[in-house]
């Protein structure tokens, strides 16, 4: 498994770890990172790391070797600032990369061994500001979401208050506008969204405003119809909190999502309509849970805790989908992102 930390108060680095059984972890490298390293992905056959950076303008890519250790191959300019998000195609032939400071999405193509050629394209967003000005500065894509067909593109803008929809050519890599774009309430700031399984629904999660939407979604067209919304806090909670990272259970049962101020995981249980019911909360046991993923067995859902700097699993029961710690916290830099990879020895 891999995780990275970015900091300013310590330098930058991918730290590796073999994650044994009982969630103990076992660290195997510390690797020199670009600045700011921000968001990983690991290549389908687990060769490969990619990771892009904040307030940076590359995506940089490494070898995973035999024991997890990385060599670094190289790196990209994506004609933008602050990568905040990247995705791999479904055939693995291109890389995305969001530009979360200028507003634009850069395309990559990727070679056999892994490696990224030039940028091949960059597309401008579009979009005026929302009414949080602190935070809306225009468009400010924070996700890049391929849709099962592998033709769509939905691209949550966290600046202009709406989710981009582009179709994607699975032949050339070229993207562009495929609709109109879903707009989405003023000052919510969308920022990640997470596909049903096998329901053909989308769940969008507002950074700004806390809020949990569900979208009837239509794969053919990339049309979003609203079906459902509500608050992904407890009743009652006044104090200051953003909603961060949302993921759904592999069985499609259960929903999470991750709330930075109330430091806490939503649960929420999913009707056989795939629709959500009143949460549970559980504590990260830390500060800022900025990103969480479930391991590749998707028994335990991991949560980086990036203010704080520890990393917490929490085991789900798949029959209540109650959280319960997996063992204790493991103590790392300023966590923003993690990869797992089976691909080791």
């Amino acid at each position: 498994m891999l995780h990275h930390h970015r900091t300013r108060r310590q330098r930058a680095g991918h730290l590796g770890y073999r994650v044994g059984e009982n969630n103990d972890w076992n660290l195997v490298e510390v690797a020199p990172a670009d600045p700011n390293p921000s968001y990983l992905v690991v290549d389908k056959p687990g060769h490969t790391l990619y990771s892009v950076h904040g307030d940076g303008d590359v995506v940089s890519f490494y070898r995973i070797g035999p024991a997890g250790g990385l060599t670094r191959l190289g790196s990209q300019g994506t004609g933008g600032r602050n990568g905040v998000h990247l995705a791999l195609s479904p055939d693995g032939r291109f890389a995305l990369v969001a530009n979360y400071a200028t507003g634009s999405i850069a395309v990559f193509g990727r070679n056999a061994d892994g490696v990224l050629g030039p940028r091949r394209q960059l597309l401008a967003l579009t979009g005026t500001p929302g009414p949080v000005t602190s935070e809306q500065k225009g468009p400010q894509p924070h996700e890049i979401s391929f849709d099962a067909t592998g033709v769509h593109l939905l691209v949550p803008d966290k600046g202009t208050d709406r989710v981009h929809r582009l179709a994607f050519d699975p032949r050339s890599g070229e993207i562009a506008v495929l609709a109109e774009p879903v707009e989405t309430p003023a000052g919510s700031g969308p920022r990640h969204l997470a596909y049903h399984p096998s329901l053909p629904l989308a769940y969008l999660v507002d950074e700004l405003s806390s809020k949990l939407t569900v979208y009837q979604y239509h794969a053919q067209t990339a049309a979003m119809t609203p079906a459902q919304a509500m608050s992904t806090l407890p009743d009652g909670f006044s104090g200051d909190s953003t909603a961060a990272e949302i993921t759904v259970s592999g069985d499609g049962r259960y929903l999470f999502v991750s709330n930075r101020g109330h430091d806490s995981i939503a649960t929420f249980g999913l009707d056989p309509m795939g629709l959500p019911l009143s949460p549970s909360f559980t504590s990260t046991g830390g500060q800022q849970p900025r990103f969480m993923t479930f391991d590749p067995t998707g028994k335990t859902l991991y949560a980086a805790n990036q203010k704080s700097g520890t990393i917490v699993g929490l085991l789900v029961d798949a029959e209540t989908g109650r959280l319960s710690p997996a063992g204790p916290a493991i103590a790392t830099g300023t966590p923003s992102s993690i990869a797992f990879t089976t691909a080791v020895g």
